[in-house]
């Protein structure tokens, strides 16, 4: 292995060059944070952390002898696993510490500890990144509608799609890549941020505030990438393993943001060399919340589990985007007279349904499908007429008939 390198001279300066690293920002954003006192003795290094039931109050009517109905207490738990060890390893030689100008603090400990803080802001935005978004916005600058066009009324469409999903109004942000920012920093109605009531670490990313959403500009999101979020969108599963019995020293670092790791010291006498280890347990998992239909009861899949929908979060498409569009037209040619056909939704496929099913039947075979929510068909009776589809974010949507009877059925979306 390499040895280290380090600055040698007579003297050096008291203040070091900031190196030209990211800035961490992420791990301060979240609220949701588990520690070793939740997860020992969990099965499968596996917590549940329980929602309480979901119930609707009923009328009875007046002086009537209808019976009640009596609703089942039902709880669902988000499911949060410790899944990755990361760690930062170094190895100091009796040259080294002898005879280089090493501070252990400075030069040993926190660049180790910086590196286990990105790598938490990094899987933060990879667990963003596979989420199953079930709200979606567009922010395209060159778009002729001002809904997509305009910074203001993009994020007034994410504040209403929060308030009808019910999302708590403080704690929003507006993450953003370094080309989304730079659009929202020319935006001259920007409104500036008191950002003394901020966690530290988020002060410096700060860009602005539009429709009640703080906007936070994350070096670990990609250039074009953007969401807005709810501080409890995501839980993160921090541990800080105990120390070894077998190593010289060790002890628990208070690594900032909510985050705790262990540094261990021991010796490796096959090559003369002190090692510093700083680890720590992890696990990150979107948080996700039963549906609901619109008189407010629970939903439930096939299988009669209770659905449960990514809606503390919104996907920003940024740009012109691909094919993606929030409404589609179901239209079937040929007059069949039976069989069925699927629709594909960002890659998932619902149940075969009916050539004549109803409006109600297809959108609930549609919300079926994780990281979709609240999608509404209209128009008249199939096969005769089309359909229309609207989703609350923009998506891809193919079509698959199986259709018998008439002349050359088929199924078309546009």
């Amino acid at each position: 292995m390499a040895g280290n390198i380090f600055v040698k001279g007579t003297k050096l300066a008291a203040t070091a060059l900031a190196l030209l690293r990211k800035e961490l920002k992420a791990p301060a954003l979240f609220t949701i944070k588990l520690g070793v006192a939740d997860f020992k003795g969990a099965e499968g290094d596996t917590v549940g952390i329980r929602r309480p039931s979901v119930l609707v109050a009923r009328d009875k009517g007046w002086r009537t002898d209808d019976a009640i109905t009596i609703d089942k207490l039902e709880q669902s738990k988000i499911q949060v696993a410790l899944s990755a060890h990361p760690y930062s390893a170094v190895a100091l030689s009796a040259e080294e510490e002898t005879l280089d100008e090493v501070d252990y603090v400075r030069d040993v400990q926190a660049p180790q500890v910086r590196a286990i803080l990105e790598w938490f802001e990094n899987l933060i935005a990879i667990t963003l990144r596979g989420a199953a978004f079930t709200l979606g916005v567009t922010f395209n600058t060159a778009s002729g509608s001002a809904v997509e066009s305009d910074p203001r009324k993009v994020a007034i469409r994410a504040r209403k799609l929060f308030q009808l999903a019910h999302v708590p109004t403080g704690g929003r942000y507006w993450l953003v890549g370094a080309n989304v920012s730079e659009a929202l920093a020319s935006y001259d109605k920007l409104l500036d941020v008191d950002t003394s009531g901020l966690p530290e670490a988020l002060r410096e990313g700060v860009v602005g505030k539009l429709g009640g959403f703080i906007i936070v500009e994350l070096d670990a999101l990609g250039e074009d990438e953007s969401y807005f979020v709810h501080e409890t969108a995501i839980a993160l599963a921090i541990v800080a393993p105990v120390v070894p019995q077998g190593v010289t020293k060790g002890g628990g670092i208070a690594a900032g943001n909510g985050i705790a790791v262990t540094q261990l010291w021991d010796y490796d006498s096959d090559h003369l060399k002190d090692r510093s280890v700083v680890h720590a347990l992890a696990g990150a998992a979107v948080v996700t919340d039963p549906e609901v239909d619109s008189d407010g009861a629970l939903v439930h899949d096939e299988n009669g589990a209770i659905e449960l929908k990514f809606r503390r979060a919104i996907k920003v498409t940024f740009g012109a985007g691909g094919s993606e569009k929030a409404t589609y037209t179901l239209t079937i040619t040929g007059s069949p007279t039976g069989g069925t056909f699927t629709l594909t939704i960002d890659g998932q496929t619902t149940d075969a349904i009916a050539y004549n099913a109803s409006n109600t039947v297809i959108a609930a075979e549609i919300n079926e499908l994780s990281g979709v929510s609240g999608a509404k068909v209209t128009g008249n009776a199939f096969p005769a007429n089309a359909k229309t589809v609207t989703l609350s974010e923009r998506v891809v949507i193919t079509a698959t008939g199986s259709l018998t009877g008439g002349s050359s059925p088929a199924i078309a979306v546009s």
